[in-house]
C-alpha cells in the first residue's frame, strides 16, 4: 500500500510549521505524507489538493452453471 501526498497551505494565524527540517510560514504551501496528516496538524493546515487515490479495479466473476 502506498501513501498519498497531500498538498496543504499554512492557515492564517497559525504558528510556523516545521516539516522535514524546513520551516513554513503562514500562506506557504507544502506537500506532506498522508501518514503525517493527523488532527493536530490539521488545525494549522488547510488542504489545497486532495490526494489522488488509485483507481480501484473491479473484479468480475462469472458463475458456471
Amino acid at each position: 500500500m502506498t501513501l498519498a501526498n497531500i498538498k496543504v497551505k499554512i492557515k492564517e494565524g497559525a504558528f510556523p510549521v516545521r516539516y522535514k527540517g524546513e520551516r513554513f510560514l503562514v500562506g506557504q504551501e507544502l506537500t506532506i505524507d498522508e501518514k503525517h496528516f493527523n488532527g493536530a496538524i490539521m488545525e494549522q493546515l488547510a488542504v489545497t489538493e486532495e490526494p489522488k487515490k488509485p483507481a480501484s479495479r473491479t473484479k468480475k466473476t462469472t458463475e458456471s452453471e
